[in-house]
């Protein structure tokens, strides 16, 4: 999750029975805020290791990152990935930065034992080579398997609705699983509490 450090402070308050796990970026200078990428985990689970992975070079109008948590359930290892990635230029297509950062992630991932979960706001449409470079490796691709339509809402269409060359944006996000990973269900509800729609995988490791 995308979030502030003050978001921060108060989500972990609410989620008590949950270890926070944050990682901050860049000052993104058009809004004052910094970026920080957030994952929270059970507090019954086994925490191995957690950390951030540079997929991109950063300016202060186009900041993002990776941030990971491998954990132990059950005895099995899962390695959680959580991607805010390029979003410059808007269109999100294929870009030379945004296929280096695809590859990027893969090979950070590739050689870590057990399941595999990779999600986030990846900024890149569902027909671009910086996604089918996922399914090529091996990665079941959630939002194409299960037929999702569309991971934006009306908050996105308002807030730029005035940019040049807008256009009304249905895909950004995506979730990438290994083929360890049983999926007993994927949805990407409806809700405008931001300008992405949740993602929310029910799943066996």
């Amino acid at each position: 999750m995308e979030f502030t450090p003050e978001i921060f402070t108060k989500v972990s308050g609410i989620l008590s029975d949950h270890n926070g796990f944050i990682e901050k970026g860049m000052v993104l200078e058009f809004l004052n805020v910094t970026d920080c990428q957030v994952i929270f985990t059970k507090k019954n689970l086994d925490v191995l290791s957690s950390g951030e992975l540079k997929i991109y070079k950063n300016t202060p109008e186009d900041t993002g990152f990776a941030s990971y948590v491998t954990f132990k359930k059950d005895g099995k290892v899962i390695n959680l990935l959580n991607v805010h990635g390029k979003s410059r230029p808007g269109d999100k297509n294929d870009t030379p930065a945004r296929i280096k950062q695809s590859k990027t992630i893969i090979e950070f991932m590739k050689d870590k034992d057990g399941s595999k979960i990779i999600g986030g706001d990846f900024n890149l449409n569902p027909d671009t080579e910086s996604v089918k470079m996922f399914e090529e490796s091996g990665y079941k691709n959630l939002i194409k398997d299960f037929e999702i339509k569309n991971t934006r809402n009306e908050i996105s269409w308002r807030e730029f609705r005035e940019t040049k060359d807008f256009e009304r944006q249905h895909f950004a996000d995506y979730v990438f699983v290994s083929k360890e990973v049983k999926v007993n269900n994927f949805e990407v509800p409806y809700m405008e509490i931001s300008d992405h729609l949740p993602q929310i995988l029910d799943f066996e490791a």
